[in-house]
C-alpha cells in the first residue's frame, strides 16, 4: 500500500510499503519501505527517495537500503 500526498502544485509527498511472502518453507517474509518527495518549478524538478528493504529475496538478516536525489531540467 502506498499514500502519495499534493500538498500544493509545486510540492508533493508519498509514503508505501509492501510485504512480500514467499512460498518456499525456508523463507521468511521481506518488508520494504519507502519515502519519496518530489518539487518542482517550471521546467526544474528536484527529487528525493529513500527506499529500505529487510529480509530481501526471503533471506534472513540480508538487508538493503537505497536513497537518490536528483536534479532535472527540461528545455
Amino acid at each position: 500500500y502506498g499514500v502519495t500526498f499534493a500538498v500544493n502544485d509545486n510540492l508533493s509527498v508519498g509514503i508505501s510499503r509492501l510485504d512480500v511472502d514467499f512460498d518456499n518453507a525456508g523463507s521468511v517474509e521481506q518488508e520494504s519501505m519507502g519515502i519519496g518527495a518530489s518539487y518542482t518549478m517550471g521546467s526544474m524538478s528536484l527529487v528525493g527517495s529513500w527506499l529500505e528493504s529487510d529480509n530481501v529475496s526471503g533471506a534472513a538478516a540480508t538487508d538493503d537500503s537505497h536513497t537518490e536525489i536528483a536534479l532535472s531540467f527540461a528545455f
